[in-house]
């Protein structure tokens, strides 16, 4: 990678120092917000798992808490690390933290990328992992060839760990098949964007983070925002093995993800489940949006059914595209790139929803 590049990277992100001169090949990345009770089974996972690699792999756990929140847990667990309970991890300790994990996971990324010489960008390779998640043994010798080979990023498969009680359990196996769901019908449909976007179940290639912008601050969703990043500037693949194994347990500190919906099934709330017929009209509009189509906003919209151009002009769709026309090279595939570029994970779902509420008012 261009030493330019990192360079204005690292201008916009000055990252942390890490306490340590050692030199890593590959870090992983742990958020840790009052994870004491868990932060154990987690590491071990991950130290059994590097027994696979002949690689140098730094375990860096970025611990924090939010402003006005109490830090004792996060506090006790910083103490311990650094008194050598849990030999070689690294800790970065980030009182009265806001932005929640996404500025958690930042902190620690950058900090790995700033010990990085630009030639070694597309040699190293960041790990995503919570601090209450357990790891399958062949991850590191299942994931860091591929994504080295590969480059971007990979979703990993994962499954959540069991839960204490059967009712629990029934939850997060909807939610599970929920996620699943969704994932399977965008790639029906031909979407770029038919991956999960699990903040504990993604690796991704330096150079890849770097063209992406860097992890996303955000209270919630980082992980969808950063992912949908990374597949616009390099590509996104799926590893089907289901290599992490996330928590199960209900929580209230984000307002959607695992958690809160796990905890809406067991008060005996259904998921917002979008219809079949909503991803058969998204498979129309990327069925439509090829190369001679994408030559004028008018052209492609007459392709469409109504329901499904009504939201493209309520995105005003023509006078973007006709900009986006007027800055694009006269190459093979170019715009169909800048449409998906355009019409993105983010539209892709406020379209469904759209599709959806407009099917159900026939």
């Amino acid at each position: 990678m261009k030493e330019f590049d990192v360079a204005k990277y690292l201008r916009k992100n000055p990252p942390l120092q890490l306490p340590v001169k050692e030199k890593f090949d590959h870090a992983v990345i742990i958020p840790a917000y009052n994870e004491l009770t868990h932060f154990a089974a987690t590491e071990n996972s991950i130290r059994l798992a590097m027994k696979g690699v002949d690689a140098k792999i730094a375990v860096i756990a970025v611990i924090n808490y939010p402003a006005g929140a109490d830090g004792k847990d996060s506090e006790s667990l910083y103490n311990l690390i650094r008194v050598g309970v849990f030999p070689g991890v690294i800790p970065l300790f980030l009182p009265a933290i806001s932005g929640g994990a996404g500025a958690a996971r930042k902190a620690g990324m950058d900090a790995f990328i700033g010990t990085l010489e630009p030639c070694e960008m597309e040699k190293s390779v960041i790990f995503s992992i919570d601090a209450d998640t357990l790891i399958e043994p062949d991850y590191f010798s299942e994931v860091l060839p591929q994504v080295l080979d590969r480059g971007g990023a990979a979703s990993i498969g994962f499954s959540h760990q069991k839960a204490a009680d059967g009712e629990h359990q029934r939850a997060i196996d909807r939610y599970e098949a929920y996620l699943t769901r969704y994932v399977d019908k965008l790639r029906y449909a031909g979407s770029p964007y038919a991956f999960f976007t699990v903040g504990s179940a993604f690796a991704v290639r330096c150079d890849a983070y770097l063209r992406s912008g860097g992890m996303k601050v955000r209270e919630a969703g980082e992980d969808f925002y950063f992912l949908q990043s990374v597949a616009k500037s390099s590509w996104v693949f799926s590893i089907e093995k289901k290599l992490v194994h996330p928590s199960p347990r209900i929580s209230s500190r984000v307002p959607f993800g695992t958690g809160p919906a796990v905890a809406q099934l067991l008060r005996g709330e259904e998921l917002n489940e979008i219809s079949d017929g909503a991803f058969a009209g998204l498979k129309k509009v990327l069925d439509s949006a090829g190369e001679k189509t994408l030559s004028s906003p008018e052209n492609f919209l007459a392709k469409l059914p109504v329901s499904a151009a009504e939201f493209f002009l309520k995105e005003k769709f023509p006078a973007v595209w006709k900009k986006v026309l007027e800055n694009l090279p006269d190459q093979p595939g170019v715009r169909k790139k800048a449409f998906h570029e355009w019409f993105d994970g983010l539209k892709t779902l406020r379209f469904l929803h759209f599709l959806d509420r407009f099917m159900k008012k026939i």
